[in-house]
């Protein structure tokens, strides 16, 4: 987006009249940032220009040197948290990476993104910050590959040009001693005694403090009201108490870390005798907004309970004391053992399975949540299958987690390639190039496992076993609307198709490489890839031609892959980072952005149309970001910007089936409905669950009973110091 002379002089007028006699030049510079982000509803090109003027007033203060700005950092550290042998790699080979750095990409941040960087991850005293942008990734870089020094530059280029994103534990922590092993973990409790309790909360509350996210599988739990009694003599304190507990601890970690807030996820099976109760916690936050919660909950459901709720048959509930086999079976040993505690003496709670599913939706439309996820079709279709544990899943990040039966940290990494970034000037999508900086995220993800020190030192094992990473992405909507395609579309349903088919076959050579270099992970020959079996071949899919799949079906029979699992889709670590694209492959939930700012792709549409004026955006933000009411708009431009709310969620979920032969994790599918209601909402998860997908729903979107979250009505500012007829639009500033 170029921004014309016309908007900068239109700005300076207003700062010109704000000037006080004996105002720095940083004061001023504040000045035009506010005007121009004030602004920027009438012209989204302001918020270049906001971001513009920040980056320069952050060069102004920080060196240009990135060994400057290491020598700063780790001069006001303190020893043991400095990494002397990051520190020795700088002090070598200073000048070389001085000169690799790219200042001038640091003006392609828009000013949220600036933002967020400075409070969450730029190297910072108490009272300045003390590292540019550009700093951070070389940082990162120099982090991962220490002494490699093409690996490092190569890996600086990936960061820099904004092509992958990396969890914001790596940004904050990469040059220390406090560079965790993993940015998500997932630990089980199969106990009811108090003290494992509050060592596995305690190993909750420490991967958050540090920035990282959990998944606790809480299946194990003994319920309450029954004066359970454990065989260590302590009773047991039940879901709700334990969900209590766990949010008070959380909340007081997030409130001590400045860098990052993230949540836990627990995990919970429905035959655990509390799910009603953990169903009504989930309910008591319904007034919350999404990033202020401290816990979310998924709920795994196997087969023979949606059979159920289809049958309209009973369900009954156990106390996972009195069915131990529950917790470790799956598949049909799951549904055979089942059965036989239903007829047996043990004691239960039987139910309608309709009630239980009536009472999940209605808190799902209350609340957006509890997510869905499907224990038998993630077990059928995992790489992980072989193995004695049952899997679930966090779909935060879409990862799959192994739920052994210890209370050890499960370690992952995870990144996201930034996908609006490989569509060409000439309005074709880079594949090559895709597959390569998949390949490149791939080796970076296993390099950080060896490189930085251990969550805890019980993960270590784990982590060898399985080495699981995760590749997401993030701005598909971005590339629909880039290539001038409705996210409806034959075409968008084509390119989604093929993004994903290269960016597995992308991650699975690469972790083959490794793999022939460093020898494959500890559980692969346990696993279904050992025996040929890939991804696709769960789901009877055939892929293109355009890979050389026999080929790497040999190599990988024969040498085996790094990690067990990669490919993931989910926001996970980008929920709450702005990126400047949007999340996922979820749809535009509008085309009015925050605080009443159009969508620039939209405005330049318009402009190109000569539809932009006061009448339009007045229209657009009336209509909740809809476009569909404006005249003369043509009807292709409308399906290109038709929003998640105007869109069918059946489509939603056929994009993630043709994306699920070549997702060897899980999807975070967010559906966006006006005013649901439970038939509707219950047909949907029936249909993603029938279709085989390993999970029907991360959260849910509605306008009932008001606007979603996130979203106004965008009153009119009346304070705004520059009017619509302030400003000339023409295409040259769009």
């Amino acid at each position: 987006m170029s921004i014309s002379f016309d908007l900068l002089g239109r700005l300076a007028d207003v700062v010109d009249a704000q000037i006080v006699t004996g105002r720095t030049t940083s004061h001023i510079n504040e000045l035009a940032i506010q005007a121009a982000l004030k602004a920027a509803d009438i012209n989204p090109a302001y918020l270049w220009i906001a971001a513009h003027l920040a980056v320069a007033e952050l060069h102004k203060t920080v060196s240009p040197r990135f060994s400057d700005s290491v020598k700063r950092i780790s001069d006001g550290a303190s020893r043991d948290v400095v990494d002397e042998d990051f520190v020795d790699v700088v002090k070598s080979h200073g000048q070389l990476l001085d000169s690799a750095i790219v200042h001038l990409r640091d003006y392609d941040f828009t000013y949220d993104m600036l933002k967020s960087l400075e409070q969450r991850s730029l190297g910072r005293s108490e009272t300045q910050i003390l590292e540019r942008p550009q700093h951070m990734y070389m940082r990162m870089a120099l982090a991962m590959h220490l002494s490699e020094i093409p690996r490092v530059l190569a890996t600086y280029e990936l960061l820099s040009s904004r092509l992958v994103v990396h969890d914001s534990f790596v940004s904050v922590f990469s040059g220390t001693t406090e560079l965790v092993r993993s940015s998500s973990c997932s630990v089980s409790v199969s106990d009811c005694n108090v003290k494992q309790l509050y060592d596995a909360i305690a190993k909750c509350v420490f991967a958050v403090r540090r920035g990282g996210t959990i998944s606790l599988s809480a299946q194990g739990v003994v319920c309450a009201g029954r004066n359970a009694v454990c065989h260590h003599g302590e009773s047991s304190v039940g879901m709700w108490t334990m969900l209590k507990f766990l949010e008070m601890a959380i909340s007081f970690a997030r409130r001590t870390n400045d860098k990052r807030g993230d949540v836990v996820n627990v995990c919970l099976e429905p035959w655990h005798i509390d799910i009603r109760s953990v169903v009504e916690f989930n309910n008591m936050h319904r007034h919350e907004l999404a990033d202020q919660r401290s816990i979310t909950i998924t709920l795994s459901l196997p087969d023979i309970f949606m059979a159920r709720v289809d049958d309209d048959s009973t369900w009954s509930l156990f106390c996972p004391k009195d069915v131990p086999d529950l917790l470790r079976l799956k598949g049909h040993h799951f549904e055979t053992a089942y059965a036989q505690y239903e007829a047996s003496s043990v004691h239960r709670v039987t139910i309608p399975a309709r009630e239980l599913w009536n009472l999940i939706l209605r808190s799902q439309i209350i609340t957006g949540g509890p997510s869905m996820i499907f224990r038998d079709n993630i077990n059928g279709k995992s790489n992980l299958t072989e193995t004695p544990a049952s899997c679930h899943a966090d779909l935060r990040d879409g990862t799959i987690d192994l739920l052994a039966d210890d209370d050890e940290l499960h370690p992952k990494n995870r990144a996201s390639i930034a996908l609006p970034l490989f569509v060409t000037q000439d309005g074709a999508f880079d594949f090559e190039k895709l597959h390569q900086v998949v390949k490149e995220t791939v080796r970076n993800l296993d390099q950080i496992l060896d490189t930085s020190l251990p969550r805890l030192e019980a993960s270590m094992d784990r982590n060898q076993e399985f080495r699981a990473i995760s590749v997401g992405i993030h701005g598909l909507a971005d590339v629909f609307t880039a290539l001038r395609m409705g996210y409806e579309s034959p075409e968008a349903a084509a390119l989604n198709l093929r993004i994903a088919e290269t960016m597995y076959h992308g991650a699975l050579e690469s972790s083959c490489d490794l793999a022939e270099q460093f020898g494959p992970y500890g559980a692969f020959a346990r696993s279904p890839l050992a025996n040929g079996i890939f991804q696709y071949d769960f789901w009877d899919a055939t892929p293109s031609d355009r890979f050389d799949w026999d080929h790497l079906h040999r190599r990988i029979r024969a040498s085996g892959v790094r990690n067990a699992t990669l490919i993931a889709v989910g926001p996970g670590m980008l929920e709450d980072t702005p990126t400047g694209f949007t999340q996922s492959t979820d749809p535009f939930t509008s085309n009015v952005l925050a605080d009443g700012v159009i969508c620039p792709w939209l405005v330049q549409e318009l402009v190109g149309l000569g539809l932009w004026n006061e009448a339009t955006r007045e229209s657009i933000v009336a209509s909740r970001g809809s476009v569909q009411q404006i005249p003369l708009l043509p009807d292709e431009v409308k399906a290109i910007y038709r929003t998640a709310w105007e869109i069918d969620p059946k489509t939603v979920l056929k994009l993630a089936l043709d994306r699920a032969p070549f997702t060897c994790n899980t999807q975070a599918i967010s559906l966006h409905l006006e005013s649901p209601d439970l038939d509707q909402l219950g047909e949907l998860m029936m249909r993603a669950w029938s279709m085989g997908l390993k999970s029907g729903l991360f959260r849910l979107h509605t306008r009932y009973p008001s606007h979603p979250v996130g979203e106004s009505s965008f009153d009119e500012d009346t304070d705004r110091e520059m009017s619509f007829d302030d400003v000339i639009l023409s295409s040259s500033s769009s």
